[in-house]
């Protein structure tokens, strides 16, 4: 699981890295072209705005990896030992249920956007859901497997 778990976390990173280097580039291109030739590139702002879909969700991936979620601590200070651990696992339960959910409708999304297409390029709406249930897929698979690896740690 662990391993399972750092391989999804290093293609979240490679995936943001190069969909952040398309967009910083295309976006150099769209500011030369329309400064030195008056032209545009038509399709920059749908691919933009699937890009950084894409990098939001996956780069949420990459926060809970490293467990830097904002934790709930306000109320596991007041709790003892065995408490904060009890609390512990309720948040990362709160959490997966929370992941599936998002996960399931994300999906129930896709099916209804599939047959759609953006105006421009034409590109398949659903693919602007997909980082959703594909994120949702592996924030549920990072908690899992940190909950597994030190089922007595405290977030």
């Amino acid at each position: 699981m662990s391993r399972l778990s750092a391989a999804l976390n290093l293609c979240c990173r490679v995936i943001t890295g190069l969909l952040l280097a398309g967009i910083v580039c295309s976006n150099a291109a769209e500011v030369v072209l329309r400064t030195a030739f008056a032209t545009t590139l038509n399709w920059i702002f749908e691919v933009n705005l699937l890009a950084a879909t894409w990098i939001y969700f996956l780069g949420v991936c990459q926060v809970y990896y490293k467990r830097g979620d904002i934790s709930v601590d306000v109320i596991a200070r007041f709790l003892p030992d065995g408490g904060r651990i009890a609390w512990a696992w309720f948040v990362d339960a709160l959490s997966i249920a929370t992941f599936l959910v998002i996960g399931w409708y994300g999906v129930k999304l896709m099916q209804l956007q599939w047959p759609f297409r953006t105006p421009g390029v034409r590109l398949p709406s659903a693919l602007y859901s997909a980082p959703v249930v594909i994120g949702a897929i592996v924030m549920t698979i990072h908690v899992v497997t940190h909950r597994w690896r030190e089922p007595r740690r405290v977030s």
